[in-house]
């Protein structure tokens, strides 16, 4: 790490989408300055499948982004639904999304943090959080102190910095990437096979050539088995065929995702948690990346309102978790009525999406699980 002041307004750990969005917002409205830390150099792989929702593509068009991050990601126009009986549909709607793997995605979000007076260092852990009468104030890394008025915790779903005493909620994934798999162009293709509802199988497109197929369970379907039996299983009996004679790219890759049915906020004064640090992952479709830049923005307000108001950090903190019940609660809780209900009628929806009308509603519904 290169020589640098002791102290910042605003620490933030961790650079992928929470982190970077916070560290670019909380810049560019005005909260001080600010200092980004990543445990990674720059650019760095990402296990993810790297879906951007509709609802993501519009929030990266607010923070002005989506013009860069178009320029790379492969588009999606619609939806290749497969229930679980083996029926399958092509839902196509009005809201298009994308694919852009992480690597690619977190830089852009790096350097435009960067842009705004950002200051970014690689390749720094931050070890433990500074706590003084009950209050953040500031981080250790690499036997050195830096202070911050404010530390915003986004560094992923296995941080030690979350004080939430629930249960942790885990979602199983596996993936791999592969060259020559035939597929629909701008098709993401979603395949609820029994052995993993709630959740599914997909293969999505990153360019015209290559794909990402992967499955996330819940760790009562994996009845005894490792995630990487369940992913070859489903391979076996749902992609063998179109996966002969492609080109895999790699291992496969598996990683845990940390969900919730309902978002709050559990850290020390002085601290605000974001992403998935926090939980914050679709529980349904497994989306992170929406969530974590939505989190970020929040946490930047709320920084941002306290100093206006002349607040303190326990009530910065409290507006924070007001932000997060007021814009995610809703779609959580969406998202785990699907998981418990919606998936039931899965095969009836494949058979109503051959009618037009029925296909463009249920295309706008998926959109916005």
């Amino acid at each position: 790490m290169r020589a640098m002041r002791a102290s910042f307004d605003v620490v933030v750990v961790g650079a992928g989408p929470a982190g970077s969005v916070a560290a670019r917002e909380a810049a560019r409205l005005g909260c001080g300055s600010v200092l980004l830390l990543d445990r990674a150099e720059f650019p760095r792989p990402k296990i993810c499948a790297g879906g951007l929702s509709p609802r993501t593509c519009r929030l990266l068009a607010e923070l002005g982004l989506w013009e860069e991050v178009s320029r790379e990601a492969y588009p999606i126009r619609a939806v290749r639904l497969v229930g679980p009986n083996g029926r399958e549909s092509v839902l196509v709607g009005k809201a298009e999304g994308a694919i852009l793997p992480r690597r690619r995605l977190d830089k852009i979000l790096v350097d435009a943090a960067v842009k705004s007076g950002v200051r970014f260092e690689a390749g720094v852990t931050a070890d433990a959080l500074l706590v003084e009468t009950g209050r953040v104030v500031g981080i250790n890394c690499g036997g050195g102190r830096i202070s911050a008025g404010t530390v915003i915790v986004a560094n992923g779903g296995n941080t030690r910095f979350n004080a939430d005493p629930r249960p942790r909620l885990l979602v199983h994934t596996c993936m791999g990437w592969y060259e020559g798999v035939p597929f629909m162009s701008n098709v993401m293709e979603l395949i609820y096979d029994r052995d993993l509802l709630p959740h599914y199988g997909w293969l999505f497109p990153e360019s015209d050539t290559r794909v990402n197929v992967g499955v996330a369970a819940s760790a009562d379907r994996l009845a005894g088995r490792s995630i990487r039996e369940v992913f070859a299983s489903f391979i076996e009996r749902r992609l063998a065929a179109r996966l002969d004679g492609a080109t895999q790219l790699g291992p496969w890759k598996g990683m845990l995702l940390s969900t919730t049915i309902d978002p709050q906020h559990h850290a020390p004064d002085g601290a605000l948690i974001v992403g998935e640090a926090n939980r914050l992952t679709n529980c349904a479709t497994g989306e992170g990346i929406l969530y974590a830049m939505q989190s970020g923005r929040i946490a930047a307000q709320a920084i941002l309102a306290g100093k206006e108001r002349g607040l303190d950090n326990a009530e910065v903190g409290q507006l924070y978790a007001e932000g997060l019940r007021r814009t995610l609660r809703r779609p959580f809780r969406r998202a785990h009525y699907y998981c418990k209900l919606g998936v039931r009628a899965l095969n009836t929806v494949v058979i109503l999406s051959k009618v037009p009308p029925v296909n463009r509603s249920l295309a706008n519904l998926f959109s916005g699980l």
